[in-house]
């Protein structure tokens, strides 16, 4: 376009905020930039340059994207310094909406652009509303000053890429916050579609891809700082996402390239009252790089911004009976095996006396803790992990207001967690909520916003800030995208489930009621059984009254709304939020017709609505509507791994294995940490494998001649896949694995381990054993002996024994101080075999005769034949005690099969010689003959009356005569 070549805009952020201090000096701009550069958006938002913009945008908004670039004129605006200025009033534009809606602190925004009249502006709010509509979802209604946003957006996503191509770092930094805050503010998290191919999340993963190879390129302009953020931006959005792997990627590069070294330990101290000895406890030992001169610069920075106790959210006491406000640590060091584990630069700190962290390393340890909260399986050893990373960061001077903040938000979310913390953790929680809802409200409300949440009276806990004790609104938006810090109507949400979690569901009810969440409303009246009044709320939002439209106004008589069905027509246009109000109405009624309408009127776009009917219809045993719905829902929003599972469920029932093979390996690439897909893999494979194994079957009776298979050798790569049976065992074999190894005590995983790897071929002794161990160490506890699984222990035994070994010990070691018996090498099967069965096996036999017979066996392979002798007499007596086989055929036979066990190990192994503990040569039994005849007497005198005419006892004669002689 023309005028475009003239244009010199930096391309890093770094010199771009360098410029802008230059451009002070221009005179045409000086008065602009200074206002942006001091935090007055509001002067730069009143400039000419920025009511041109929202003109544009007022009249553009309601048209497609294609229609807004025809209808766009840009020269008008490219006169001079124009491009800054656009730049400016676009960054001043978002500012501006998270100063208002975030951060604070308060100020008036509503004479920043004058409409002619109050429904002129209403109407435009609500085109703003429509345009960032996603899916059939909507943002919330009541987003004060959305239309600042609304401009932000058009500046950096339509506006302004068409004067630099779009290819500047700073426009593609701008667009991934902006499409990712457009993101957060749909109603949960919404893989939004822009266009029927490209997603909000695909435009910004391809300006992450784009923007990181320009960041850390060789000749990148970025400094540290500047790449640090930037990761840590990355993270918070995959957090947003539910991608955790991606996510701590992120972290980890972070604190890579920031040199920051820090580490979860123990330290020795006492956490309650009543403790009389010192423990280790958690803590998490952390060090800035370059930690002097980070402590000088955050004590500039608090001088500088005035930032202190005064005006950051207070931080409340604990005041409990037992737990101790904070750690008492020892004097001594540190816990000495934890230290140990310790890097050399960490190993020196004093837990409760650490170096201040630079900014954004407190945000590292923050983002850290995040991850772990949300996206880690909530338990009790996952909540000690957490907790200390919040901990570090307030146990540092507060250097910034924005991140102290979220450092107290971050422990309460932990703390909700534990009944001794929980009421610290709603209280703190109303504390933070009071203080960002004194910041950002209107200095000014002498009307009612159109639209916007109602004036809020703070009186509880804290007062406002003053004007000269409140921290900037620079240095509280300095780290907002790293920190992804909640806007109001987001943290008066969390405070109102944290309420409903802590029991009271008045206090929660009142902020969902305030805030017009009326979803959240009807939920709560559903969590306790108020199914009408739930459904009650939902319709009065879909549906007329019958008795006329008077009944609409909220100021009508009490008793007549509470008796109201709301059983009208549809409200036309459908109200916000619709799909899912459809969807809970739906849910309330187990109606189909309202998921149904729920998918029509989002366009076929919601997909909530689809995973519903598919849920549904699953239990009732329709599995073709079951999977027409799920399926539908996958087109839709292929980011939902619940969705790909259920899918997979679905095709398994109905014998699709490749469809099921599928629908698990897409799960997995979105969530690799559940266990339960990983196994339904493996299953889905194994049928794969039944099923191609049967078909080459009749393939090969039909044929003739038949064709000889190549071996795994002669079978090229290509068909080493879904063809091959071998090829799907395996993968089968590993699916399970790693589902075993994130569920590692759910013994079912671990006994399909077992199965798979017995039937390779050959089959894969590691993992047979592997899995074994696993699953006596869990079952064992329980059922004892039983948890042994005698066929597999029998192919490893005898598998072991079936090897040759060498005739002396093992190399190196002395045969006297084996006793002449032999030790396999380490990290040979038959050591590892022989391990297990001796710490694993031998310690729970009690009943079972044919354990040891196996370890006889192995007894016998080690040259160990005064213990081989020793496990035939236990399997005898195990067999021969009690009453049992006097009674029953088949324990007398099994009876007098191991008395002939036990004649054979006398007359094999008790001649044998052995190394006697003084190192002489000696047998292993000297009076072997008697003691053999002695067990054979005692089961024919026993049995005598009972079997003495049966063909077992004319054996047991025949073993006592063969002895005599």
């Amino acid at each position: 376009m023309s005028g475009t070549s003239a244009i010199t805009i930096p391309k890093s952020f770094d010199a771009l905020l360098f410029n802008f201090e230059s451009l002070r000096h221009i005179p045409e701009l000086a008065d602009v930039v200074t206002s942006f550069l001091e935090g007055g958006y509001k002067a730069v938002l009143r400039s000419p340059t920025s009511q041109t913009l929202y003109g544009k945008l007022v009249e553009t908004t309601s048209l497609s994207r294609n229609e807004q670039d025809a209808a766009l004129q840009v020269e008008e605006l490219m006169n001079g310094h124009g491009a800054i200025k656009v730049l400016l009033v676009g960054l001043a534009a978002l500012n501006a909406f998270l100063q208002a809606n975030v951060t604070g602190p308060p100020t008036s925004w509503q004479d920043v652009f004058p409409f002619t009249s109050e429904e002129s502006a209403a109407e435009f709010r609500e085109k703003c509303l429509k345009s960032l509509e996603v899916d059939g979802i909507s943002v919330y209604q009541y987003i004060p000053h959305l239309e600042l946003f609304c401009l932000a957006k058009f500046v950096f996503t339509i506006f302004f890429p068409r004067i630099v191509d779009g290819e500047f770092r700073d426009v593609k930094w701008m667009r991934i916050r902006i499409n990712t805050f457009h993101q957060r503010l749909l109603s949960g998290v919404s893989m939004g579609r822009l266009s029927e191919s490209t997603t909000l999340m695909d435009i910004i993963e391809k300006d992450f891809r784009e923007l990181e190879s320009e960041t850390f390129a060789e000749e990148s302009g970025f400094g540290t700082d500047a790449k640090v953020m930037f990761l840590l931006e990355k993270a918070q959005i995959y957090i947003l996402q539910g991608l955790d792997m991606k996510a701590k990627e992120n972290v980890r590069r972070a604190k890579g390239v920031a040199g920051f070294e820090y580490e979860l330990s123990g330290a020795l101290g006492k956490r309650t009252k009543f403790q009389q000895n010192d423990i280790s406890q958690l803590v998490v030992f952390a060090k800035s790089k370059d930690t002097e001169n980070a402590t000088e610069n955050s004590s500039a920075s608090t001088k500088n911004n005035e930032v202190s106790n005064g005006n950051v959210p207070a931080a409340l006491d604990l005041n409990d009976d037992t737990l101790l406000e904070s750690i008492s640590f020892a004097k001594t060091t540190s816990d000495p095996i934890a230290a140990s584990s310790l890097p050399p630069s960490l190993a020196n700190l004093k837990p409760d006396d650490q170096p201040q962290l630079k900014p954004l390393d407190q945000i590292t340890l923050l983002t850290e803790a995040t991850i772990k909260d949300q996206l880690s399986p909530l338990d009790k050893l996952n909540r000690e992990e957490i907790l200390p990373y919040a901990v570090r960061v307030l146990n540092d001077k507060p250097t910034n207001w924005q991140i102290y903040t979220q450092a107290l938000l971050v422990r309460s979310r932990i703390e909700s967690h534990r009944s001794r913390t929980q009421e610290r953790s709603v209280l703190q929680l109303q504390v933070i909520v009071d203080q960002i809802i004194a910041d950002t409200q209107e200095e000014t409300t002498n009307r009612e916003e159109s639209g916007g949440i109602p004036e809020i009276k703070v009186s509880s806990f804290i007062p406002r800030a003053k004007v000269d004790e409140s921290a900037p609104v620079s240095e509280r938006l300095k780290y907002i995208y790293p920190l992804s810090s909640p806007t109001r109507w987001e943290i008066e949400t969390e405070l109102a489930y944290a309420w409903a979690g802590a029991g009271s569901l008045v206090s929660a009810l009142e902020i969902f009621k305030r805030l017009k969440l009326w979803a959240e409303v009807a939920l709560c009246y559903h969590s306790v059984h108020q199914e009408d009044k739930a459904r009650q709320i939902v319709r009065r939002q879909l549906f007329f009254s019958k008795n006329g439209p008077e009944m609409d106004k909220y100021d009508v008589d009490a008793k007549e709304v509470a008796a109201e069905n709301w059983d009208g027509e549809i409200r036309e246009p459908s109200p916000p939020h619709a799909p899912r109000l459809w969807c809970i109405l739906g849910d309330l009624d187990q109606d189909p017709p309202c998921w149904e309408y729920a998918w029509e009127i989002s366009k076929h776009r919601y997909a909530r609505a689809q995973r519903t009917l598919g849920e549904y219809y699953s239990k009732l045993g329709d599995l073709d509507k079951a999977r027409e719905g799920y399926m539908k829902a996958t087109i839709v929003n292929r980011q939902n791994g619940d969705t790909w599972s259920r899918l997979g469920d679905i095709d398994l029932k109905v014998g699709n294995w490749d469809g099921a093979i599928i629908a698990f390996q897409q799960s997995i690439m979105i969530d690799e940490t559940d266990a339960k897909t990983y196994s339904n893999l493996g299953s889905a494979l194994l049928s794969k494998h039944a099923e191609l194994v049967k078909t080459q079957k009749l393939t090969a009776s039909e044929s003739a001649p038949a064709v000889e298979l190549l071996d795994d050798e002669g079978i090229s790569s290509v068909h080493k896949s879904n063809s091959d049976p071998q090829s799907l065992l395996r993968q089968a074999l590993s699916a399970y694995k790693r589902g075993a190894s994130i569920a590692h005590t759910n013994w079912q995983i671990w006994d399909n381990v077992i199965t798979i790897a017995g039937r390779l071929s050959p089959p894969s002794l590691p993992d047979l054993l592997l899995g074994m161990r696993s699953v006596l160490q869990i079952r064992a506890p329980a059922v004892g002996e039983f948890a042994v699984d005698i066929d597999v222990l029998r192919a490893l035994v005898l598998e072991v024994a079936s090897r040759e070994r060498p005739e002396n010990t093992m190399p190196g070691e002395n045969p006297a101080e084996n006793n002449g018996i032999y030790v396999p090498p380490r990290g040979s099967l038959a050591r590892a075999v022989i391990t297990m069965v001796e710490s694993d096996v031998i310690p729970l036999i009690t009943k079972r005769a044919e354990l040891w017979v196996l370890v006889e066996k192995l007894s016998l392979y080690r040259k160990d034949y005064a213990n081989a002798l020793k496990c035939a007499e236990r399997a005898w007596r195990v067999l021969k005690d009690g009453e049992d086989w006097l009674l029953d055929k088949e324990h007398w036979k099994s009876v007098v099969s191991a008395t002939d066990n036990l004649v054979s190990a006398f007359e094999n192994y008790g001649p044998m010689e052995m190394v006697s503990e003084g190192g002489d040569m000696k047998e292993v039994e000297k009076g072997w003959r008697m003691k053999a005849r002695n067990a054979v007497r005692g089961v024919m005198s026993k049995g005598k009356e009972v079997w003495e005419d049966s063909s077992e006892w004319e054996e047991l004669q025949g073993l006592l005569d063969g002895l005599k002689s």
